[in-house]
This record gives structure tokens, C-alpha cells and sequence, in this order.
């Protein structure tokens, strides 16, 4: 297995929360950022509309599996997901921009079901649980192509 590098991790999550802060912005929603960098933190994002409404999102930048029409995410972070929910009840959404194909998915982490375990410490869940955004154009998936650590060749699953 390839040793990820953090600095092109770091890069392509960037690109996709700047997707998501501008899908965001478009719509009213005002955007806030961790202001500590390089640390462990919950999410990538706390927006807040109109101010009465408020929502913590984490994007992640990948392509979906291989052998399925599915994302899915650490399991120890799901399970801390769940703590933030439940401690400070503000809804928590997962994005998920497919870095092959440009497929932007969403979903609200309360509400996925029927999660399986690819590996033992990742969780997934169907594509057709999650809320279908919006399709990226060739040229950013392009640009993040040139940050991929992928460690097997991608094939879409629909071929």
C-alpha cells in the first residue's frame, strides 16, 4: 500500500471545499472555516443562513469505490460525527465530490442507513442514499487529478 502524501491530501481537500463553499455561497449561506490548520478538526465547514440556520459539513474529495455505487468514510469519524450531532444537535452533512467523474453527493450523516465495511475501518453507503448535487466540469477534475494517490487504477462500476 502506498504511503499517502499529506501535502497533495491537503491540496485536492482544499479545491473540493472550496467547490462546496461557492455551491454554498451561491445560495445565501454564509461560510465559516476552522481557523486552526493542520490539526484534527470535526468538519471543513460551519455555514449559517440567514441567521437562523446552521450546518457543520465535511467534504470529501475521492472517487467512489470500485465495486460498488458507494463513498464512505473512516469509521472512527463517522462514529465522532455522530458524538458532534448528538451533543450539540446541529445537523452534519457529508459531500462527497467524485474526483473521476464529478459526481457531487450529499448526505446528512442522521440519515444514512444500511452502511457496510469494505475494509475494517471504513464505512460506505449507497450513492442512491445521498442527495445528487451537481456535476463538476472536466477541467477541475483535471486539476484534481494531479493531486490522486489512488492505490489501484479507478474502472466506474457502471461499465
Amino acid at each position: 500500500m502506498r504511503q499517502t502524501n499529506f501535502e497533495k491530501s491537503l491540496k485536492k481537500g482544499q479545491i473540493g471545499e472550496r467547490i462546496i463553499w461557492k455551491f454554498l455561497e451561491d445560495r445565501g449561506w454564509i461560510i465559516y472555516k476552522p481557523y486552526t490548520e493542520n490539526k484534527p478538526h470535526y468538519f471543513d465547514i460551519i455555514a449559517t443562513k440567514n441567521k437562523e440556520k446552521v450546518i457543520a459539513i465535511d467534504v470529501k474529495t475521492k472517487a467512489r469505490f470500485n465495486n460498488w455505487a458507494a463513498q464512505g468514510i473512516n469509521v472512527n469519524h463517522y462514529e465522532q460525527y455522530l458524538q458532534f450531532v448528538e451533543r450539540t444537535n446541529v445537523p452534519f452533512y457529508l459531500v462527497f465530490i467524485d474526483d473521476k467523474i464529478g459526481d457531487v453527493h450529499v448526505a446528512d450523516i442522521t440519515k444514512l442507513k444500511n452502511g457496510f465495511n469494505p475494509t475494517n475501518n471504513v464505512i460506505a453507503w449507497s450513492l442512491d442514499q445521498m442527495h445528487f448535487l451537481f456535476k463538476i466540469d472536466q477541467e477541475t477534475i483535471s486539476k484534481l487529478s494531479k493531486y490522486d494517490q489512488r492505490n489501484c487504477k479507478f474502472k466506474r462500476w457502471d461499465l
